[in-house]
């Protein structure tokens, strides 16, 4: 009789020297996996040497981990990296999201404007490859009830220690994203680091019945907005400044309800241990728990 991993894995419990090599990796198949469940972060803006955005991100990415049911995917909305995109804030990066590859949790970042997509593709090259557009970096993230599209609002400039740009779409993505909207045959969710201001996709978002919303990144404020018609909600900060925290998303036939959960409210860059002020906790008071829904 031929056996499987687990049956294998039973077999070397019940009286081997690996038993304690073979427990732990039963007990982490035994954690389920709930697919309507996505976990959104945005402005990760890690690099080496920096404080409190590594703890911010080492922490978020714990708690995902030890989630039960863990998410069926974690989607970034771009600035992964700190102010440059640089090599070494990638190959950190790489560090800092192995729990989530060990997990086997999928992750898909889209590109802000503090990001480098040649960098990002030299230590990331498996994630690169699945970009939907040979010159962006572009992402499809399916599940059963709604699909997530994740445009590259990012206009390099030529000098690598300049960051200050604007987001937009260029015609040969809008060109794409028409194209891929009109052939969805269920919700689509589309999304970028920049606002609808800056992409200027509104016109095709309300074109094409298909869509149900717009998620972005880049102001560090969780808000909602609606531009030309379109509903949209720009995330929170992972842990750089303004609000902090993490978005927890719920798919269901026939909505999307999205959930703060507000770590803090940082002022000027300053890390966790500036000064208290009333501000401060008031805002991550008001803001806790806040829910946006989006019909299917």
């Amino acid at each position: 009789m031929m056996m499987n991993r687990r049956n294998f894995l039973a077999a070397m419990l019940a009286g081997s020297v690996a038993a304690p090599f073979a427990s732990r990796i039963l007990a982490e198949e035994a954690v389920p996996v709930d697919p309507n469940h996505l976990v959104l972060l945005s402005d990760t803006h890690c690099a080496p040497g920096l404080k409190h955005q590594l703890d911010f991100m080492r922490k978020s990415i714990s708690e995902i981990v030890a989630m039960n049911p863990r998410p069926g995917h974690v989607l970034i909305y771009g600035d992964f990296a700190f102010l440059y995109g640089k090599l070494e804030d990638y190959k950190l990066l790489k560090e800092l999201v192995a729990p989530l590859d060990a997990a086997g949790i999928p992750w898909t970042t889209c590109m802000g404007n503090h990001d480098r997509r040649e960098n990002f593709t030299e230590v990331f090259p498996e994630h690169a490859e699945k970009s939907l557009m040979k010159d962006r970096l572009v992402f499809r993230v399916e599940t059963e009830n709604v699909d997530f599209l994740m445009l590259d609002s990012l206009i390099e400039p030529p000098e690598t220690t300049r960051w200050i740009t604007p987001g937009e779409i260029l015609d040969d993505q809008r060109d794409f994203l028409n194209e891929t909207l009109k052939a969805s045959t269920k919700p689509v969710i589309v999304g970028a680091h920049h606002d609808l201001n800056e992409t200027k996709i509104a016109d095709i978002l309300k074109a094409n019945d298909c869509v149900a919303g717009y998620i972005n990144g880049h102001h560090h404020y969780w808000t909602t907005y609606e531009k030309d018609g379109v509903n949209a909600l720009i995330l929170p900060s992972n842990g750089h400044w303004g609000d902090i925290g993490i978005v927890n998303a719920t798919l269901s036939p026939k909505e999307a309800s999205f959930k703060l959960f507000m770590r803090d409210y940082l002022l000027l860059n300053k890390g966790p241990d500036f000064e208290p002020n009333p501000e401060r906790f008031k805002r991550v008071e008001a803001k806790q728990g806040a829910v946006w829904r989006l019909d299917l």
